[in-house]
């Protein structure tokens, strides 16, 4: 997926009033969340509803060790 040029680096930012959130840390973020049984659909209607929070929750989640 990331090899196709339409997507973003994983060393890109994401850029909320804030912050400056990595795309790789929010994408480990969802690949966490989908291994722990989250659809991806519900994690679209997250940040649907609140973009800025849902970032900043995947991307806390994805920079876990």
């Amino acid at each position: 997926m990331q090899d196709d040029p339409v997507y973003h680096p994983i060393g890109a930012y994401v850029y909320t009033p804030e912050h400056a959130l990595e795309i790789g840390a929010i994408w480990e973020g969802i690949d966490r969340l989908e291994q722990r049984g989250v659809p991806l659909e519900q994690i679209g209607r997250m940040l649907e509803r609140d973009f800025e929070s849902a970032v900043l929750t995947l991307a806390m989640i994805g920079r876990r060790p």
